[in-house]
């Protein structure tokens, strides 16, 4: 009975909410069209209206078309090998990644691809979140940058924690170097009735180069962090007995994907766990750990306020943990350097292109949009005065929104335009003797008949 609560059986209902999921988003996407026309029936300016219209109409039809044929795939798939027609290969393409600007390899899925990993990931989903730890951050809802930094704050904040060394360690090529077989079988470990399941992960480690995680992937993602908890559980049992009394070596652990940080209250604690860590991966999930930064001794929380009040700014710094894209230390948090770079670079341009045209760049202002958030997330006071953000923001809002209503009224010019489209296809349908459904059509369709009544007219008076 314990293994039936950690997964959930395969159904119609699981594959529909799987194609929900899948398709948030993605409904006015060309690859994602097809697969309806094809699986669903339905044509593809029926979807766009729905889309552009915030109806629902003709997209639960195709919800159910394709959650009832995915649920045959998935069946035929598992229980006789035949392969999904519509599985194409997967393509690897080279991007940039945001925050570190390193070039990663990007795994391009196609639709049925997708699909399957939402089902996985749906019928294993109480095992993984039983299984994650509220430590572990990226990729998963609610947990980002800013819970991370709060988090570590909070705990070198907490003085009867007892933390007084810190060090950063990663995963060498995390995902380059975790293979399918490591999650099958810790699957197959907590919940060996999941048949599908189980079938499932097995197909998607034959189709995946090499046979590991992709980035890229939405269930990669998850399984990854899925895998991690294992380790980080490993970390919280290491310690040494002194009269008697289990000492850990590790008292928090935080993670941003495969990065740890980990925490402890003596340096020789700390040496041992990252040692002891590293042979415990390298013989149980074929991981290796590298040491990114040497062991980080903490000061106490009087030398840090000290030493900010020194006369000089040389002077005032102090030992701190580099991770999400910030540093943080016990009493404050700045912005990592090359981070802050690159925010400083952008309000420096932004600056100098609004004073000299008034306004700025659409790209621009999303940028400092963007780079506001560590700005906010963090203690940089004099940076905000010194670099004029509030007033880039109110003008980079106001640009974004500029853009915002000229997408809005170009979707609802396509909107009118696809209604009218539709409504002479009917009428020529309703004159050719062969069907009466225009009229029907606008009787039963009434939800887009304010659309398409006034919206030619109105389209040219936009809000601004």
């Amino acid at each position: 009975m314990a293994h039936k609560k950690r997964y959930k059986k395969l159904g119609r209902q699981l594959c529909e909410q799987a194609v929900v999921e899948c398709f948030k988003g993605k409904w006015r996407r060309n690859d994602v069209l097809t697969f309806i026309e094809k699986y669903a029936g339905i044509p593809r300016d029926d979807i766009k209206i729905d889309d552009l219209s915030g109806s629902w109409k003709y997209k639960n039809e195709a919800v159910e078309a394709i959650g009832l044929a995915m649920l045959g795939i998935v069946e035929d798939l598992v229980d006789h090998g035949i392969e999904p027609d519509d599985m194409e290969p997967v393509t690897i393409r080279q991007r940039p990644d945001g925050m570190t600007g390193k070039i990663r390899d990007i795994a391009l899925l196609c639709i049925m691809h997708q699909l399957i990993g939402h089902i996985t990931k749906l019928m294993i989903e109480p095992l993984i979140q039983a299984r994650l730890l509220p430590t572990q951050h990226a990729s998963i809802p609610g947990h980002g940058q800013t819970m991370l930094k709060d988090q570590m704050l909070r705990y070198f904040l907490k003085e009867s924690l007892g933390i007084e060394y810190v060090r950063k360690t990663d995963v060498v090529h995390a995902y380059a170097s975790l293979q399918y077989d490591v999650c099958i079988d810790l699957v197959m470990m907590e919940i060996p009735k999941a048949r599908y399941a189980i079938g499932l992960l097995k197909y998607l480690k034959s189709v995946a180069p090499g046979g590991h995680l992709i980035i890229g992937g939405y269930l990669d993602a998850w399984l990854f962090n899925f895998v991690m908890s294992y380790a980080i559980r490993y970390l919280y049992t290491l310690g040494s007995t002194r009269r008697g009394k289990k000492i850990p070596y590790v008292i928090r652990c935080g993670t941003f994907m495969d990065d740890f940080s980990i925490g402890s209250g003596s340096i020789k604690g700390e040496q041992r766990a990252v040692k002891a860590l590293d042979k415990w991966m390298t013989k149980n999930q074929h991981l290796q750990i590298k040491e990114t930064t040497g062991i980080i001794k903490l000061l106490p929380i009087e030398e840090e306020k000290r030493r900010r009040n020194l006369p000089r700014p040389g002077q005032r710094g102090v030992p701190m943990l580099d991770m999400a894209g910030y540093r943080i230390s016990r009493t404050h948090i700045t912005i990592r350097r090359r981070v802050f770079k690159r925010a400083r670079r952008q309000l420096i341009r932004g600056y100098r292109e609004l004073k000299r045209d008034g306004t700025l760049r659409r790209e621009r202002a999303q940028k400092i949009i963007s780079y506001n958030s560590y700005i906010e997330q963090s203690d940089s006071f004099h940076l905000q005065e010194r670099y004029h953000t509030e007033e880039l923001l109110q003008v980079a809002h106001r640009v974004n929104g500029f853009y915002g209503q000229l997408e809005y009224q170009k979707r609802m010019e396509e909107l009118h335009d696809l209604l009218e489209r539709r409504c002479r296809s009917e009428a020529r349908k309703g004159n050719d003797g062969k069907s009466s459904g225009w009229r029907n059509d606008r009787q039963n369709g009434g939800q887009y008949q304010g659309i398409l009544s006034g919206r030619r007219k109105g389209s040219e008076d936009v809000p601004f």
